[in-house]
């Protein structure tokens, strides 16, 4: 009996061996996987340092951007270049006195055409608003300083105003007034580009909120400008308007009242000579005889 047990015994053992050296060990869990590679990426900014949320004015017909400049006559064009460069004179010190110094020239070399200028555009708001015209003209005088004022754009707004400047200085008072319209153009030229690239902005923003998992907020202009007002058209002086000489027949305008007669042409001359028919005598014109008072 004990040898019995012992034999078993020693068949459980072995079993237990071999079926230990038959099992093999689970193999380790997979290490978990790496997290995805970060996309380095840099989150859009205004351009020049402006401040986020801005508001972009309308834009045109023509694509471009509506500015209290638009639809001037050529004397309220030269007014707005005066507060242009004044706004320059003010706000360019920084980059030197160039803007100053030529805008105390100009109000002195130019002053009678200014002057003119600005009557002119005072009698325009007079016309078109009675009463209101000051106040309609101040409110679009405020729309203008601030216009050209606008902080990120200043620095390159500057060196165009002086090179207008110097144009302005080389010229003479005459030729102010058509010069005004291109003049204002060329100034404004910095604050449509400085819209433009910040629209392009507001679009890379947008972009780049969409593919970074940001919330798509913004996609124009936040709160788009109103269209700023139109200044009123020219309106003739208290004289009425001068004549002026266009056509050629015009340019050669009548003599004054006190400038001699001119001689009318003689009616007198040789007596006409009359045809004669082929083959008949030549006739003589008979010349009446002087009478004796002669």
């Amino acid at each position: 009996m004990s040898v019995t047990r012992r034999f078993l015994g020693r068949i459980s053992l072995v079993s237990l061996v071999v079926l230990a050296a038959c099992s093999t060990p689970k193999p380790p869990p997979p290490p978990p996987a790496p997290p995805p590679p970060v996309v380095p990426t840099i989150r859009p900014t205004p351009p020049n340092n402006a401040a986020e949320g801005m508001s972009l004015p309308t834009k045109d017909e023509e694509g471009a951007y509506l500015t209290p400049n638009r639809k001037v006559t050529s004397n309220t064009a030269l007014w707005h270049v005066r507060m242009a460069l004044n706004v320059a004179a003010l706000n360019c010190e920084r980059y030197g006195s160039t803007a100053r110094l030529q805008y105390n020239q100009i109000l002195t070399v130019h002053k009678a055409v200014l002057t003119d200028a600005n009557a002119a555009v005072d009698r325009n708001y007079k016309v078109a608003y009675g009463r209101a015209g000051v106040g309609s003209r101040e409110q679009l005088n405020t729309i203008v300083y601030n216009f050209f004022a606008l902080p990120p754009v200043i620095k390159s707004f500057c060196p165009v105003a002086t090179a207008v400047g110097t144009k302005i200085l080389a010229m003479p008072s005459g030729a102010l007034l058509a010069y005004a319209p291109e003049a204002l153009k060329e100034l404004e030229k910095p604050y449509q580009e400085f819209y433009a690239a910040y629209a392009d902005y507001l679009r890379r923003l947008a972009e780049w909120q969409s593919r970074f998992g940001g919330t798509v907020t913004v996609v124009v202009s936040p709160t788009p400008l109103p269209p700023p007002p139109v200044p009123p058209g020219e309106a003739p002086p208290p004289g009425g308007w001068s004549p002026s000489y266009t056509t050629a027949l015009e340019k050669a305008p009548p003599p004054p009242a006190d400038a001699p007669a001119t001689p009318a042409p003689s009616l007198s001359g040789p007596p006409p000579v009359v045809p004669t028919l082929p083959g008949a005598a030549p006739r003589l014109m008979e010349q009446p005889l002087p009478t004796p008072s002669e």
